[in-house]
């Protein structure tokens, strides 16, 4: 095989490895919306509002988005491909724990970096329908915190982590597929802020990004699906947390 050929078929498996990600993940965005619809038709069919509860709705988006479609397609995924050897996960050591914290800490001091470079030169991140409606009903971050670690962190890393980052690391080397991985993670999130204006779009796709590398960093170096879950849904109880404090007067 000449040099030209390798390199054709490399660049082909990298072109069919990326097109498939960004599949699974639309497909994962397209089965939770499908869920979600009908859930909430049902529920309104016997008198439930998911419209006006905004406690139900937001349970059922998670459920329906995180956990339909994110988790149980990439589960769908990985049997019908006979891939679960993508999956690399296990009962957490003592070294996977000290991961955990570090990447915790690792992503706080991120968050802080980015929001003063941000406050630094005037840049606005947007603010998204979750953190409206939570200032607005601040029981509502309290029902998502279970749900984060229920279906937020295990969905979005078994998904971008397991199968797109696991796909992406068959034909590039770690750090390539943790930017790609991180990319069409950030992406997906991109449905959260259509309606705002180009600037803060970008803003907020550059602190999804950043964030995202942690967790494709963590897992690559832990060699344990388990860890990034893990920093994703305590990472995430801990914005709900501290948006709780926001909306009941208990800090600035």
């Amino acid at each position: 095989m000449s040099r030209d050929t390798a390199a054709l078929g490399t660049r082909g498996a990298q072109l069919r490895a990326v097109v498939t990600s960004l599949g699974l993940g639309f497909t994962g965005f397209v089965v939770g919306t499908v869920v979600f619809a009908l859930v909430a038709n049902l529920l309104t069919a016997v008198g439930v509002s998911v419209e006006e509860n905004v406690v139900v709705r937001w349970g059922l988006s998670t459920v329906a988005l995180q956990g339909a479609g994110l988790l149980v397609t990439s589960l769908v995924f990985f049997r019908v491909r006979d891939r679960f050897d993508l999956i690399r996960i296990r009962v957490p050591t003592r070294r996977d724990i000290g991961l955990m914290v570090a990447g915790l800490i690792v992503l706080g001091v991120l968050l802080a970096a980015i929001t003063a470079l941000y406050s630094r030169f005037g840049v606005q991140t947007p603010t998204t329908p979750l953190v409206e409606d939570g200032l607005e009903t601040p029981a509502l971050t309290l029902y998502l915190i279970p749900l984060t670690y229920l279906f937020v962190g295990p969905g979005e890393e078994l998904m971008f982590r397991g199968a797109v980052q696991g796909l992406l690391r068959e034909s590039y080397s770690a750090v390539p597929g943790v930017i790609v991985a991180s990319a069409v993670f950030a992406v997906a999130h991109a449905g959260s802020v259509l309606g705002q204006p180009l600037e803060q779009k970008l803003a907020y796709f550059a602190l999804i990004f950043t964030l995202s590398l942690v967790l494709g960093a963590l897992y690559e170096v832990s060699d344990n699906l388990a860890v990034p879950i893990v920093v994703h849904g305590t990472y995430n109880a801990l914005m709900f947390l501290q948006l709780y404090l926001a909306s009941t007067g208990q800090v600035g």
